[in-house]
C-alpha cells in the first residue's frame, strides 16, 4: 500500500507540475493573437515533419530488431513496430511505463525472455543519451553565447532576483515557503524511506542485468557500422522535425541551423523530464524562452513551440492507435 501510495503521489506531482508549467506558459497569451498567427502559416511543410516522423519510427525499429537478432531471438517489424507504437503512446501517459509495455507487448507475441527485452531497451535509452550529451555539446561549442543567455534568463536571473535577493531584503513569506518545502521533502524523505531502501537494491539489480543483457546484445552485434548508421540517423530526423517547423512562418523562417540545433537541445531535455503529456509545460517553457534568444516575438515563438508538441502529440497518438491495431490483429491471428 505504501509503495502504490508513493507512486501516485509522484504521479500527481508530476502530472500538478505540468499543468501549472502550462498555465504559467499560457496564462498571458491571447488565444485571437495565436489564431491569427496559425493563420499565416503554411502547413505544407507539416507533410514533411510526418514523413520525417514516420521515418524515425522505421529506423528505432530496425535498430531495435538489430539488438534482439543478437541475443538469439528474432521478431518481425511489424510486431516490434506495434509495441514501439504502443509504448511512446503509454509513456505519453505514465513516463517511463511504456518501456515496459512495449517489452510486455513483444513478448506476448514473440515469447522473448522479458530480461532480453529490457536489456535491449535500456541500451537504447543508454545510447540516446549518450546522443543527447553529444547534441548538447555540439549547442555549447557553436551556440555558446545563447546558451550562457538562457541559462542566465531562466535559471540564475529567476534564483537570485525571486529567491535569494527576497530572502536577504527580508520577506519572510518567500522564507517561508522555502523553509516549508525543505521541511516536507525531508519529511517526505523519512516517511518512504523504508519503501526506497527496500526497492532500490532490487531495482538497481535488475537495472545492471539489463543493462550487461543489453551490452551483451551490442557485443553480438553483427553489423555495428549499420546499427551506428541508424542511430545518426535517427538524430538527423529529429533535427528535421524541428528544422522544417520553422519555415511554417515567415517570422520564424529566419531561424538558423544552429538555432534548430539549440531547440532540439534544450526541447529534449524538455520532453526527458518525466512529466506527463510528453514533458507538457516545460517543453513549451524551455522552447519558448529559447526562441527568444534568437528574435523571435513572444507570441510567434510560443505558437512555434504550441505547434512542434501538438504535431508531436498528434502523431504519437495516431501510431499509438495504429500499434494497438497491428498488436490484436496479430494475436487473434496467432
Amino acid at each position: 500500500m505504501k509503495t502504490k501510495a508513493l507512486e501516485l503521489l509522484q504521479y500527481f506531482f508530476l502530472l500538478s507540475l505540468g499543468l501549472l508549467l502550462s498555465w504559467l506558459f499560457f496564462k498571458d497569451l491571447n488565444f485571437t493573437d495565436i489564431q491569427q498567427v496559425i493563420s499565416t502559416g503554411n502547413f505544407y511543410w507539416c507533410y514533411l515533419v510526418l514523413l520525417v516522423s514516420i521515418l524515425v519510427y522505421i529506423l528505432r525499429v530496425l535498430r531495435w530488431q538489430m539488438l534482439i537478432k543478437a541475443t538469439g531471438y528474432s521478431s518481425g517489424f511489424m510486431n516490434l513496430l506495434a509495441a514501439l507504437s504502443i509504448g511512446y503512446f503509454v509513456n505519453f501517459a505514465v513516463p517511463r511505463l511504456g518501456e515496459i509495455t512495449r517489452c510486455l507487448s513483444v513478448k506476448k507475441n514473440s515469447n522473448i525472455p522479458i530480461m532480453q527485452l529490457l536489456g535491449t531497451v535500456i541500451i537504447e535509452r543508454v545510447i540516446d543519451v549518450l546522443c543527447l550529451l553529444l547534441v548538447l555539446l555540439l549547442t555549447l561549442i557553436f551556440q555558446f553565447n545563447y546558451v550562457i543567455d538562457f541559462f542566465y534568463e531562466n535559471i540564475f536571473k529567476p534564483i537570485y532576483h525571486d529567491i535569494y535577493s527576497k530572502l536577504i531584503n527580508g520577506n519572510y513569506f518567500s522564507l517561508f515557503i522555502f523553509l516549508t518545502a525543505l521541511i516536507c521533502s525531508f519529511v517526505l524523505f523519512y516517511y518512504f524511506r523504508k519503501i526506497i531502501l527496500k526497492k532500490s537494491p532490487k531495482l538497481i539489480v535488475q537495472f545492471i542485468q539489463g543493462l550487461k543483457e543489453g551490452f551483451i546484445s551490442i557485443a553480438k552485434l553483427k553489423q555495428k557500422r549499420i546499427f551506428i548508421l541508424y542511430t545518426i540517423l535517427i538524430w538527423v530526423c529529429y533535427y528535421l522535425m524541428t528544422y522544417f517547423w520553422f519555415f511554417v512562418f515567415d517570422e520564424t523562417s529566419i531561424l538558423t541551423w544552429g538555432a534548430c540545433l539549440t531547440i532540439l537541445s534544450i526541447g529534449t531535455i524538455g520532453r526527458s523530464i518525466p512529466i506527463q503529456g510528453g514533458g507538457m509545460g516545460a517543453y513549451h517553457f524551455l522552447v519558448g524562452q529559447v526562441v527568444l534568444l534568437y528574435g523571435i516575438t513572444g507570441i510567434v515563438g510560443k505558437t512555434l513551440a504550441t505547434l512542434i508538441h501538438a504535431g508531436q502529440t498528434f502523431f504519437t497518438f495516431a501510431m499509438g492507435l495504429v500499434g494497438l491495431i497491428i498488436f490484436f490483429v496479430s494475436y487473434w491471428r496467432r
